[in-house]
């Protein structure tokens, strides 16, 4: 593992960056504050929730159908959205 400054990732950030590919970098910017260098191949993407896509089609669905809520006062939107 190699930790770093800010300032020296700036100064060599190709150098870093394909030492990542290795080696774990930790990029220290002081105050306890740090992040790591990781390659993006080695993320693993586990894509949107289903709930999350499940509600999005459904809204979709919903608006498709004409069954949406026109607010009518921007600032008493609580009101208008309860009262439907």
């Amino acid at each position: 593992m190699r930790t770093i400054t800010v300032s020296e990732f700036r100064k060599n950030i190709k150098k870093y960056a394909v030492l990542a590919n290795t080696e774990k970098v930790i990029v220290n910017r002081g105050n306890g504050k740090a992040f790591e260098i990781v390659p993006i191949e080695t993320l693993e993407d586990e894509g949107y929730n289903p709930a999350f896509v499940k509600k999005i089609q459904e809204a979709r669905n919903n608006s498709d159908n004409g069954e949406t809520i026109t607010i009518k006062d921007p600032d008493n939107i609580w009101e208008t959205i309860l009262s439907e």
